[in-house]
């Protein structure tokens, strides 16, 4: 149920029918929309019910596939359990056959991938031997037969995901819980729920087991209170241990007596106090799994960092090009306006909303001097555009405001009114789809867009 464009339908299906099932795979999207995942699946003997989901479907089967992107509630799940179906996910399968217990999961509303490549980055460097899948694109299941009990398993791990294998029980050996902030209320009922999805990630955990967990956040500070686990902390803002800190311009992990400084900020390449906190998120894991301080360095230092994250992608006539795609939510963009401090700024924003509270941004973006124009994408789907303006027009120059009808034509309205030196910044504190399939498909319209813009002839 399920199969989307983001491989975990895929992996499944292609892991299942390998395995000899008979499949049936349903989406309510629509042939054309999945043509990428189907072109994957040609040569298969595989049966598709697609842009609409049926009744029968659920009751004559042995067993449900459950993409996370589904929810809970869905009727059709409904009906699968009333007729005693089993429901599985992708990751309730990998848990069931994964042949190692060396696994590190990665949770939190922002961060996650950052901090999961990081560290994959980090055990690469020390030359253990390591895989990286999850919620990042890459299904578990491509990765499992490449898995031996000695190898150590990085996953990303959505809330959507987490609540899909409760029966499960999961227990990760080392689990990062990067922050909890607002964000998919139009799936759940409200923040408090929302949070305690996120909590998933140590609900099981055993006081051998490690967490690390963000200091500053006013949601995961109280976590201590609710878990058996060893908590490392990590923190920007006060000297914590045992955990990661900053200190003046370094980074140390302390533990005990131990205290161990591992980079200078002058060394780091990526910009922004939220990346301060995915390096120092991913260091603790380092230490906390022994490997040098040096050999953590060196793997910071050479991380390139992840499209459609603060990704810089061009500069022309001495303007730069920031790709924030994954910036979904009002705080994401907050975060990635703090990164260029002193900097004039033209901001593409808008989408479609995810019942957030835009107040916050309004009032922020009023407030910073930099910037100098917002680029409101307009869509009939996008709900949160009108959301932004109707907060931005309390505190910022309405005037300023320029709505464009797709992103195209917004990067050449940001262009014709940047001058050399500035920055025009896609960070748009929205979720993409109506305009985009989803936000990767709209971080790569942006670079599309952005690499196509042509000096004029004299």
């Amino acid at each position: 149920m399920g199969l989307g464009l983001n491989q975990g339908g895929l992996g499944v299906t292609q892991f299942l029918v390998k395995a000899g099932a008979q499949i049936l795979v349903t989406d309510l999207k629509t042939k054309e929309e999945l043509n990428p995942s189907l072109e994957k699946l040609k040569g298969f003997n595989i049966k598709y019910v697609l842009g609409r989901h049926r009744e029968e479907d659920f009751i004559n089967t042995d067993m449900v596939i459950q993409n996370p992107a589904i929810p809970h509630h869905s009727k059709y799940l409904k009906i699968a359990r009333s007729q005693g179906i089993p429901i599985e996910t992708d990751l309730g399968f990998f848990f069931q056959l994964c042949p190692s217990k060396k696994i590190i999961a990665i949770a939190g509303t922002k961060g996650k991938s950052t901090v999961s490549f990081l560290i994959y980055h980090i055990f690469k460097e020390a030359q253990k031997e390591v895989a990286l899948a999850g919620n990042i694109g890459i299904s578990v299941l491509d990765i499992l037969e490449k898995i031996t009990p000695q190898t150590w398993v990085i996953l990303e791990i959505s809330t959507w995901q987490m609540e899909g294998m409760k029966k499960h029980k999961f227990r990760p050996q080392t689990a990062v819980l990067t922050n909890i902030l607002p964000d998919h209320l139009d799936r759940y009922p409200n923040f408090k729920e929302y949070a305690q999805a996120e909590k998933l990630i140590f609900q099981h955990q055993r006081s051998k087991d490690n967490l690390v967990v963000n200091f500053d956040n006013e949601e995961t500070i109280q976590v201590k209170e609710e878990t058996k686990s060893q908590v490392y902390w990590f923190s920007t803002k006060e000297k914590i241990e045992p955990g990661s800190y900053l200190e003046k311009d370094n980074l140390f992990f302390q533990s005990g007596e131990h205290k161990i400084p591992f980079a200078k900020i002058s060394n780091l390449t990526l910009p922004g106090t939220h990346h301060l906190e995915n390096i120092l998120a991913a260091g603790t894991v380092g230490f906390i799994h022994k490997i040098p301080a040096e050999i953590i360095l060196r793997a910071i230092k050479n991380f390139p960092g992840l499209p459609y994250r603060l990704e810089f992608i061009r500069e022309f006539k001495g303007i730069k090009f920031y790709n924030d795609s994954c910036s979904t939510t009002p705080e994401a963009t907050l975060a990635a306006l703090e990164s260029f401090p002193q900097q004039s700024i033209i901001l593409i924003l808008g989408g479609k909303d995810k019942k957030l509270d835009y107040e916050k941004l309004g009032k922020a973006i009023g407030k910073n001097k930099e910037i100098k124009k917002i680029i409101l994408l307009q869509h009939p789907d996008y709900d949160a555009s009108p959301k932004i303006f109707s907060a931005l027009k309390k505190y910022f120059d309405p005037e300023k405001i320029i709505l464009a009808s797709n992103l195209k034509i917004g990067v050449e309205a940001a262009l014709q009114k940047t001058q050399p030196n500035e920055i025009i910044l896609l960070s748009p504190a929205a979720a993409s789809f109506g305009m985009f399939k989803n936000e990767f498909d709209r971080g790569d319209q942006f670079n599309t867009a952005v690499k196509n813009l042509k000096r004029q002839k004299p």
